[in-house]
């Protein structure tokens, strides 16, 4: 059978998405034009790695400064009214600068899908669409739990047995 492949030459419909309570969240990315929009599953670390891979990229090729801020409003609503064409899990990103046309373009591989396989979505956009991504994914990333400040893992509201306090003190935020 053959894969379904998404092209969307210019977005109109991009975005990311957490559903859940933190330390139970679900991350995805919505992409899509005319009505026709595709839903990506991510884990947290990709979607950040794509985050980071996003400001590296307009540093490199515009000069951003990664710590600007830019208006979300330029991405869509968090799911489009319509059911998706096409709802799966994500493998391998990459992400590029298609100089001719001064855009951005990402393309997503299913998960465990061979390296030799096209990839499944393929979509292009604008410079501000790709800054308010990235925006919005710091956003959807910083709104899970907080971070330990000893060993880097995240702290439920119960606390944690941090590894570098050797487990014998759980750690919580109010202990500083």
């Amino acid at each position: 059978m053959a894969e379904e492949r998404f092209v969307f030459e210019e977005v109109t419909e991009l975005n990311a998405v957490a559903r859940g309570v933190p330390g139970q969240r679900t991350f995805y990315l919505v992409a899509g034009r005319d009505r026709r929009w595709v839903r990506m599953w991510l884990e947290k670390d990709q979607l950040q790695a794509l985050g980071n891979a996003v400001d590296q990229l307009l540093a490199e090729v515009y000069g951003q400064d990664p710590q600007e801020q830019f208006d979300t409003g330029l991405l869509s609503a968090l799911d489009p009214p319509e059911p998706p064409d096409s709802d799966f899990r994500a493998g391998r990103l990459a992400l590029g600068h298609d100089a001719a046309r001064d855009m951005l373009v990402l393309v997503v591989h299913r998960e465990n899908l061979p390296e030799q396989r096209p990839p499944t979505v393929q979509f292009w956009a604008t410079r501000p669409q790709m800054q308010a991504l990235s925006q919005r994914i710091k956003e959807v990333c910083a709104a899970g739990r907080p971070v330990c400040p000893l060993c880097g893992g995240p702290v439920d509201p119960e606390g944690h047995p941090c590894p570098k306090a050797n487990g014998h003190r759980p750690v919580s935020l109010e202990q500083r």
